[in-house]
């Protein structure tokens, strides 16, 4: 294998060379010293020079080796302290040229992966990190591996300073803590549901599934935030259960009056009249709920076509006092318009806004005792028109005025099924002015009345 090698080949005929050279040349010398003595000082000299010409031929030769070499070590140690930019001039073909050839490439190969892997390692972090579901690796004794921002947010820790500690010590929840470390033992995936607080309650649905062996032996833990999804869910529960009573209601009174007419009252005029009477007014509440109910679904859908245009809000607000003055009337209450209804423009649809105004009029009249007063005004502030209907009835609550937007809330469910209210009003309104890009809102005292309020963009 040596005898193959180029640089062998040529340092052992530099070095033999010169050692014949020099020997031979020493030998020729000692020769003609024998012959003429008196020539020896001048042999001597020669002889001197000879052997300093090969030890300097001998130092070049071994420096043409040697800077190489030194210049290999370098490279070698810039590749491991990590700069793989650095390279190895290639100063002859030999096996130290063809070692340094080969220690370029390396070189070259291995920062290309590295800047690979920097790259993919880049992009996976900003994934994860983008990612709106928490994520969290452990290894094998349940120290945190690597943890997103997302998993942070979720449990109030910052990532970064995660990493290295115990997953207890992060989370400090021993639901999650037992369902790692189960799968850790079983090296199944496993799947659960957790309830979590910190600045709210929270519903946490956490998959964790263990890493695969050629990797790790740890897992990682993926964690959705279903709390939205829960309380939809609830609202979903709580709509069916409303809509069920609601409509069993006005049934249960319909069924119950025509099974009595039929059973013979129909001939006694008086109850027939009294109990179709009876019969007409579920009928109709029934209709209002159905009809209120597909207007709030096609609003919540946009399936309800808008017409939104710069719209004069005071005649609609003045068709919608007319439409309940004979309500108000007949309770002895006041309702009267406030301020100099300045003519002002809305963006918004002109049946939307009856409706709100309706709506809002409607509540105001039914809830206020005999004699009160309905105050309904309107004006300019900045970009919206701000229309409000305030009365001096009861009041709400303040633990109810945050939920009083909601499909088929009351605050008093006796007396609004009492006054034929379908719950959907107030909902409907809301759900109207956000499609108009405006807000609604109500400020209540109990026992001094509340006052409804809606902004829509102003108009030119």
């Amino acid at each position: 294998m040596i005898l193959r090698s180029r640089l062998f080949v040529r340092l052992f005929l530099a070095i033999f060379g010169l050692v014949t050279v020099a020997t031979i040349a020493t030998a020729v010398f000692a020769h003609a010293w024998r012959e003429s003595p008196d020539l020896s000082s001048q042999l001597v000299q020669w002889v001197v020079v000879v052997w300093v010409v090969a030890a300097v031929a001998a130092a070049l030769v071994v420096r043409s080796v040697v800077v190489p070499l030194a210049e290999l070590t370098r490279a070698a140690r810039a590749i491991e302290s990590g700069d793989y930019g650095d390279r190895v001039p290639v100063r002859s073909d030999d096996d130290v040229g063809d070692l340094a050839r080969s220690l370029n490439q390396i070189s070259g190969e291995l920062g290309e992966r590295l800047s690979q892997l920097r790259e993919r390692d880049e992009r996976q972090a900003a994934v994860l990190g983008g990612m709106s579901e928490g994520v969290v690796a452990v290894d094998r004794t349940q120290r945190v591996l690597f943890a997103n921002t997302a998993a942070g947010k979720m449990f109030g820790f910052l990532p970064p300073s995660a990493v290295e500690r115990p997953l207890l010590e992060v989370i400090r929840e021993h639901t999650l803590q037992e369902a790692v470390a189960e799968v850790l033992r079983t090296r199944k995936p496993k799947r659960i549901e957790m309830a979590w607080q910190l600045d709210a309650p929270r519903v946490l649905a956490v998959q964790i599934t263990p890493l695969p062996r050629s990797v790790d032996v740890g897992a990682v833990i993926v964690l959705h935030d279903n709390t939205e999804l829960r309380r939809l869910e609830t609202i979903r529960q709580e709509f069916i259960a409303n809509v069920s009573h609601e409509l069993k209601t006005p049934l249960s009174s319909i069924m119950a009056y025509t099974e009595t007419l039929q059973d013979g009252a129909v001939n006694d005029h008086t109850i027939r009249d009294q109990f179709l009477q009876r019969i007409a007014e579920q009928g109709a509440r029934l209709n209002a709920l159905i009809q209120d109910m597909l207007s709030l679904a096609r609003i919540e859908t946009a399936q309800q076509p808008f017409e939104i245009v710069p719209l004069e809000v005071g005649p609609v607000i003045h068709r919608s006092m007319d439409d309940y003055a004979q309500h108000a009337e007949a309770k002895s209450i006041e309702l009267k318009i406030e301020g100099d209804e300045p003519v002002l423009r809305a963006s918004a649809d002109e049946e939307g806004l009856r409706t709100i105004c309706n709506n809002l009029i409607d509540n105001a009249v039914k809830y206020t005792p005999e004699g009160g007063r309905v105050v309904v005004s309107w004006r300019r502030e900045a970009d919206t028109v701000r229309i409000e209907v305030a009365d001096n009835g009861p009041g709400i609550p303040r633990s109810d005025v945050s939920r009083v937007f909601e499909r088929f809330y009351r605050v008093d469910k006796a007396r609004s099924r009492e006054l034929g209210s379908t719950g959907l009003g107030l909902s409907i309104v809301k759900h109207l002015v956000q499609s108009f890009a405006g807000q609604v809102g109500v400020e209540s005292q109990p026992g001094q009345g509340c006052r409804f309020w809606v902004e829509l963009p102003a108009a030119e």
